[in-house]
């Protein structure tokens, strides 16, 4: 099991047990509201199953990490990365927190130690992130932690029937 430890965060993979974590932010519409159309029950559990198996450097699905707070040990979201589609050396990150920890400095911590962690352990030399446009929080918690506004793609991704510019964000190492 992969653990990351930052000051105030431990970051472990995923496991069958949080099984009720990922469905509550893959359903709850502030968590989701920038992200994407609140998922079918089965879609929810398909993408929660991809991300059980083992991952290594080089696995095509997602790594999938659960945030816990160290002081709390309460549980304040996911984070994680998996490779381009393009390019073995690149990375995409995602992360979603409960919306009880927004604000709180918990995304940006947890990117901080992912970066962290994946730059010393594994041969990445860019990380992208790909944020919905009018999603100002995460733009903010891409920017303090290095990533660069780099391109934006006009009407990428719909979402409750409106089109929306995606923002890619970059972090070359």
């Amino acid at each position: 099991m992969l653990l990351i430890e930052s000051s105030n965060l431990i970051m472990r993979s995923i496991q069958e047990s949080d099984w009720s974590l990922f469905e509550r932010l893959h359903q709850d519409e502030e968590v989701i509201k920038y992200a994407f159309d609140k998922p079918s029950k089965e879609e929810i559990r398909a993408r929660f199953n991809s991300r059980l198996p083992l991952w290594r450097w080089g696995s095509q699905h997602w790594l999938c990490l659960v945030i816990k707070d160290k002081a709390t040990g309460n549980t304040v979201g996911v984070t994680g990365l998996c490779h381009s589609e393009t390019k073995t050396e690149c990375v995409e990150v995602g992360y979603l927190l409960l919306p009880e920890f927004h604000g709180k400095g918990m995304g940006t911590e947890s990117l901080l130690a992912l970066v962290k962690y994946a730059k010393q352990h594994f041969p990445i030399e860019t990380f992208n992130a790909i944020v919905t446009d009018g999603n100002i929080a995460s733009c903010k918690v891409l920017e303090k932690v290095g990533f660069q506004l780099k391109e934006r793609e006009p009407n990428a991704y719909t979402i409750g029937g409106i089109e929306y510019d995606d923002l890619i964000y970059r972090y070359e190492v």
